[in-house]
């Protein structure tokens, strides 16, 4: 059997009458240990798992074993073979059981395979076994937190901090859960001392960039981003995609009116939007197509009763139709609702299409720059509207 150690190490070994002693034993299992350890550090996983298990079964019991089956563990998930992971770490449960380490390695794979009430048994036995161990304690904390129990959680978080008050993990977790809470003062306030503690710790950054976007302080938002981005972090796309989530769609300033001319003021003859109102009781169907500023829903926006048409008001628009005069009776219908609305996805635009009515007499009048459009619905992440930029009209563009 090649053991992968020196025919000049194995002689020294067994040279002596006390070669068969379990010393020689445990110290040929470090031997081969070391020599797993190299394997696992230049990825020659197989080889490395050999090894191990050779170094676990000349020394079953002692520390060399355990670590052999931790690295026979970690080489499996290296290789994205859970389930002989998950295998290995209940096989060195059942021979270390007063081990923690072991219950931890177990549940992290358990929450990263989403089995969250299987990782949460194995946290709680790693914490029941060490109380004192604060990385059990923080990954308990994150798996109440999955669960939801953030009262649970917050307990575990403040332990990990009272054991490791050095440490970042402890607040980042105590910046979660008041995130979570909805208290995005207590998590900014947390998460800030999570980075004081450790500047490299680039979840924390991830954290509190989303905070600051719940709150509104995008600026904030986009400063721990380039934080992010200077450290050419793997994680900058998670919280940009987080700001943009979080960011409430707009209306943008390009806006096209298909014959809709929304710059003409009050009194303008229905008839000189198209020869097609020259004719009494005459209807077209005109359209405006308004861009957004983010991916939007598309069944909010072609849903009409998410738009509104109406005639500017100083209270509501900040100006005003026909010039503050009464509109005449013959002034022009244009119904509350659009007749319907498509989507572009690509450009994210929107096209409105609304009638305009000439009256009986034919002599219909309107006020196109004091037309106000108006959407209520929501973006694809279900952001509403930003209230300064949801309304489009000739008068004041976009407001």
């Amino acid at each position: 059997m090649d053991w992968g150690v020196s025919s000049d190490a194995i002689d020294a070994l067994f040279a002596s009458t006390t070669a068969n002693t379990q010393a020689n034993m445990d110290a040929l299992a470090a031997t081969i240990l070391g020599q797993g350890i190299d394997l696992f550090q230049a990825e020659k996983y197989d080889q490395a798992v050999n090894a191990f298990k050779r170094s676990a079964a000349l020394s079953p019991f002692s520390d060399n074993s355990a670590k052999a089956y931790d690295f026979i563990g970690q080489a499996y998930l290296r290789q994205e073979k859970t389930d002989q992971a998950i295998k290995t770490y209940k096989e060195a449960i059942r021979i270390y059981p007063q081990r923690a380490e072991f219950h931890v390695a177990l549940g992290d794979i358990y929450l990263k395979e989403e089995m969250a009430e299987e990782a949460l048994a194995e946290y709680e036995t790693a914490v029941k076994l060490d109380p004192d161990d604060a990385e059990s304690r923080y990954s308990l904390g994150q798996a109440y937190l999955t669960a939801g129990a953030l009262d649970k959680a917050l307990e575990q978080f403040t332990v990990t901090v009272r054991l490791t008050p050095v440490s970042a993990a402890g607040y980042y977790g105590l910046g979660q859960v008041a995130r979570a809470e909805g208290d995005l003062e207590e998590a900014v306030f947390q998460l800030t001392r999570a980075i004081q503690v450790n500047k490299g710790f680039e979840l924390a950054y991830v954290e509190l960039g989303s905070a600051y976007a719940d709150r509104g302080e995008f600026q904030k938002a986009e400063d721990q981003l380039r934080v992010l981005e200077a450290k050419s972090s793997d994680k900058t796309a998670t919280l940009e995609n987080y700001i943009i989530q979080a960011t409430q769609p707009k209306f943008l300033p390009l806006v096209n009116a298909n014959g809709f001319n929304t710059s003409l003021g009050p009194k303008t003859e229905v008839s000189t939007l198209s020869s097609t109102l020259t004719d009494a009781s005459k209807s077209k169907l005109f359209s405006i197509n308004i861009a957004f500023s983010k991916d939007m829903d598309e069944a909010s926006i072609i849903n009409p009763y998410n738009w509104k048409i109406s005639r500017a008001t100083i209270r509501d628009n900040g100006g005003v139709y026909n010039g503050g005069l009464t509109p005449p009776a013959t002034e022009a219908v244009v119904l509350p609702k659009p007749a319907y609305i498509t989507y572009n996805s690509e450009t994210n635009t929107a096209t409105v299409n609304f009638w305009v009515s000439q009256n009986a007499t034919a002599d219909a009048t309107i006020d196109p720059k004091h037309i106000v459009f108006k959407f209520e619905g929501v973006d694809a992440y279900g952001k509403a509207m930003d209230t300064s930029a949801d309304a489009y009209s000739g008068f004041s563009g976009v407001a």
